[in-house]
């Protein structure tokens, strides 16, 4: 299925004919001034539901959106411009599938299909936080990317805790105060001077009766982050009572803030402390608690910001979810580069932290970005202490209480804590194995090893 978004009115026409020709493989969808459905909320919501996207609009408009704090473009999606005046179509994206649809609309359209080839690699060093997060820049924000693509320093401040890739060296908490500022948080810069990155950690809990008119929640939530200050990026979902998602109010600020919505039954609800609790709602739906309940339920652990606040009919609160570590488990394959599966190099550069045994961090050492830490834990037995006697524990790692750990021990002590860790064996990774803790678990199986003597079969 292709998205076709309609950049305003010049766009309509072009993308109504694209859909009137591929009536089974498309979708469209017409971005309007005045309302919350304006140019950036649908493109976002195009890539969110389509590999390919095709915008209508002018050149620097559609290029514009693409880099817009609001628009996350997923890897791998593929997005073509096409002229509102009928007059070519361009590949944004360089791929043969890109191409080969730029052509078919060159022929259904008869406007000139332009192939500008690759584009230079990003030169930001920064650009590595592009596919975990918002970066939110401002006017003032100019500053910190450059020194950062200088080598200069740049202060790290982490006001919400995320597990962020490895970042350069020159990025990082104890640089002067006076160097430009790189703030990890989920409400506005004042002054507008620091580049921002967003996490979007923050859950809208939403309360609406049958009265309540479809824009009045998200007119009360935009009023509330305007007094709040958390930024609108960092919201990633609503939450409300069963039965409620299809409320007027609560589908329009789903649409609005393209988040997706979850639903909790009022037994579930009724488990949660809240600050302000009402007997006349408990009564009604069974739970003293919707909007705060709601977004703690969905914050899975995590803490209200934003108590509840009334409009006439509908209520919102804002909680922050709980962010957990990252724990990848990464088989490498037989060591050499080339037999690296995909996913797994994906997770090497998504990783702050490598841990492994020496000669699995050493196989992978020169395919991690710079700043990755790296943590080689040998085995039992192989280190000696100065009289040349093998101890029988690493003797490297140790966990928050001092107590020596191995190798698994160091990445589950690092995740725990809200690092990006990355664990690392040759071979398949099938004899890597972690306990459930406070960390995302994600594995990513290798090739297995070749034999010790003889080629593989």
């Amino acid at each position: 299925m292709i998205g076709l978004v309609a950049i305003y009115g010049p766009g309509r026409p072009l993308a109504d004919e694209l859909q009137a020709l591929w009536p089974e493989s498309s979708h469209a969808y017409r971005a309007s001034r005045g309302n919350c459905f304006q140019a950036p909320e649908a493109m976002q919501f195009a890539l969110s539901r389509h590999r390919q996207v095709i915008a209508v609009g002018s050149l620097p408009v559609v290029v514009g959106l693409l880099a817009d704090e609001r628009v996350d473009v997923p890897r791998g999606a593929e997005v073509l411009c096409v002229d509102p005046g009928r007059r070519w179509v361009i590949p944004l994206t360089h791929t043969d599938s890109a191409e080969e649809l730029a052509r078919e609309v060159a022929a259904a359209l008869g406007v000139t299909p332009v192939f500008t080839g690759p584009p230079a690699a990003p030169a930001n060093p920064l650009d590595v936080l592009t596919p975990h997060a918002v970066r939110y820049y401002r006017a003032g924000a100019t500053a910190t990317a450059e020194a950062a693509a200088d080598g200069r320093p740049v202060r790290l401040v982490t006001e919400v805790p995320y597990p962020l890739p490895a970042l350069p060296p020159n990025v990082r908490t104890d640089a002067p105060e006076d160097a430009p500022v790189l703030r990890v948080t989920d409400q506005e810069d004042p002054d507008g001077s620091d580049l921002l990155v967003v996490p979007r950690t923050l859950v809208v809990g939403i309360g609406a009766g049958s009265g309540t008119e479809s824009a009045e929640a998200m007119q009360l939530l935009m009023a509330v982050l305007k007094e709040t200050g958390h930024l609108r990026s960092a919201i990633a979902r609503v939450a409300t009572l069963a039965g409620k998602a299809d409320h007027p109010a609560v589908r329009w600020a789903a649409r609005c803030l393209n988040v997706p919505v979850d639903e909790h039954p009022a037994e579930e609800l009724a488990r949660y402390t809240v600050p302000n609790p009402s007997e006349a709602v408990g009564t009604a739906v069974g739970t003293a608690s919707v909007a705060e309940a709601a977004a703690l339920a969905s914050a899975n652990g995590g803490q209200l910001v934003v108590a509840k606040r009334k409009s006439a009919t509908a209520t919102v609160a804002i909680a922050r979810a709980a962010v957990r570590g990252r724990l990848a488990l990464v088989g490498l394959g037989p060591g050499a580069h080339d037999l690296l599966v995909p996913r797994a190099l994906a997770e090497l550069r998504r990783a702050s932290v490598v841990v492994g045994r020496p000669e699995a961090v050493e196989a992978v050492a020169e395919l991690l970005r710079p700043g990755t830490r790296q943590v080689a834990v040998p085995e039992p037995g192989t280190v000696l202490n100065t009289r040349g006697v093998p101890l029988d524990w690493a003797g490297v790692a140790t966990d928050g209480t001092g107590k020596v750990v191995d190798h698994v021990g160091a990445a589950v002590t690092l995740a725990a804590h809200g690092h990006a860790v990355a664990l690392v064996a040759l071979g398949d990774g099938s004899g890597l194995t972690v306990p459930p803790g406070a960390y995302e678990i994600l594995r990513v199986p290798g090739l297995p090893a070749l034999p010790v003597d003889g080629d593989p079969a």
